[in-house]
């Protein structure tokens, strides 16, 4: 009896201990350095109690090594590499920044599945999540040097079978949370050079405001 029970705890130890937070990251990472590229659709959810904010959108993404696009609501957000372009539909107005300047602080859609790989710790806090009925493992992010960061922890829900990130949560400086729950993912969809950069033409009228100069 005593022998079947220390096998039995050792069987539990292993399986434990392959359910790190490191182990799972490390897969996810190889994982995604595969795709070549991503399309999501998504809902993201503004949650702030001191001012009383609850808001939900509808928003996608797509992303090709540093490059991304970003829909959410009135506002879309183009990255060539190099060059940041935020277009607000209300007002027709795009503001325009070099990638490096704005960068620090923020939270980087093409870093998504990689931004844990430096100057983060992360810890395992649920192996037996649930998202939707989706068995998931739980990890929280926390910015080695948090005053940098808009957001000190990002919570990651990781589909426990696939290994694709299902829900995130970021927490941010001013006690506000957005979460992000993923409802469509494509991996090695064809995306053209074009679709980072904003086109001008297709925006009559509209105002700029390039930070650049």
């Amino acid at each position: 009896m005593k022998i079947i029970s220390f096998c039995f705890l050792a069987l539990c130890a292993m399986h434990l201990s392959a359910q790190t937070s490191k182990e799972v990251l490390d897969k996810l990472s190889n994982k995604a350095k595969g795709y070549g590229t991503i399309t999501a659709d998504f809902i993201s959810t503004l949650q702030n109690a001191k001012t009383g904010a609850n808001q939900t959108q509808k928003g996608s993404v797509k992303i090709k090594g540093s490059k991304y696009k970003v829909i959410l609501g009135d506002y879309s957000i183009w990255c060539d590499g190099t060059t940041v372009w935020n277009y607000n539909k209300s007002s027709n107005e795009v503001t325009i920044d070099n990638l490096s300047d704005v960068k620090d602080g923020g939270f980087d859609p093409s870093e998504l599945f990689t931004i844990w790989e430096k100057d983060f710790k992360h810890e395992m806090k649920n192996t037996n999540a649930s998202v939707g009925g989706v068995g998931c493992y739980q990890i929280a992010l926390n910015p080695i040097n948090p005053k940098n960061k808009s957001y000190h922890t990002i919570t990651m829900y990781v589909d426990k079978i696939k290994l694709e990130i299902v829900r995130v949560e970021v927490k941010t400086r001013e006690n506000a949370s957005v979460t992000y729950d993923i409802k469509s993912f494509r991996s090695g969809v064809e995306l053209l050079e074009n679709e980072f950069r904003f086109d001008k033409g297709k925006f009559p009228g509209v105002s700029e405001v390039d930070n650049r100069i």
